[in-house]
C-alpha cells in the first residue's frame, strides 16, 4: 500500500515513495535508517519492494499542497521501467492541482516526459536531480545511478520541455 503522509522535511507538505528501497546502493545515503522498518536482512541498496495502493480517490484534497516523490528512494529506479508506479501515481495526481517535486538519480524521468508536460500545465512541477560530483569514476564508487553524463543530458530535456 502506498500512502501520502505529511512529512516534517524541511520543505513541508506530503511525501510519497512508490518503492520500499533503493538499488542504486550510494554509500552517503540518508534513506538507508528505513531498512528498520521493512523486515528486510539484507543490506539497503540490495533490496526493492514495489508498493500497491488503492486508487486516489480525492486528488483534489492535494491542491495546492506540495507533494514530494522520492524522498527515501528513487521513484525512478530501474524497477519504474517495469512496474510503473511513479508513472501511476503522476496519473492520479495529474488533475490534482498539487505542488509535484520529484527527487531522482535516473533519466528515465525522460519516459514521462508527455505526462510531466500535461501535469505541469494545471500544476507546478519540479523535478530534482542528485548529482555529487561530475567525477564518473567517483560516481561510480559512490553509487549504482545512471552516469552523470546522462543526468545531465535529460536535466537538459526536461529543462528544454518547459
Amino acid at each position: 500500500m502506498i500512502c501520502v503522509l505529511d512529512t516534517n522535511t524541511p520543505i513541508g507538505g506530503y511525501s510519497v515513495n512508490p518503492y520500499v528501497g533503493c538499488p542504486h546502493a550510494c554509500k552517503y545515503c540518508y534513506a538507508s535508517f528505513m531498512k528498520r522498518f521493512t523486515g528486510h536482512t539484507e543490506e539497503w541498496g540490495t533490496f526493492m519492494d514495489v508498493k500497491d495502493w488503492p486508487e486516489i480517490k480525492n486528488p483534489k484534497k492535494y491542491a495546492g499542497q506540495k507533494v514530494i516523490i522520492g524522498t527515501v528512494t528513487d521513484g525512478y529506479n530501474p524497477l519504474e521501467e517495469t512496474y510503473k508506479n511513479t508513472r501511476r501515481l503522476l496519473e492520479e495526481l495529474k488533475d490534482s492541482g498539487a505542488d509535484i517535486l520529484i527527487c531522482t538519480k535516473s533519466d528515465l524521468v525522460l519516459r514521462d516526459l508527455d505526462l510531466l508536460k500535461e501535469i505541469n500545465e494545471n500544476s507546478r512541477l519540479t523535478v530534482s536531480w542528485s548529482i555529487n560530483t561530475l567525477d564518473e569514476e567517483f560516481k561510480d564508487d559512490m553509487d549504482a545511478a545512471v552516469s552523470i553524463e546522462r543526468r545531465l543530458a535529460a536535466m537538459k530535456e526536461v529543462y528544454a520541455a518547459g
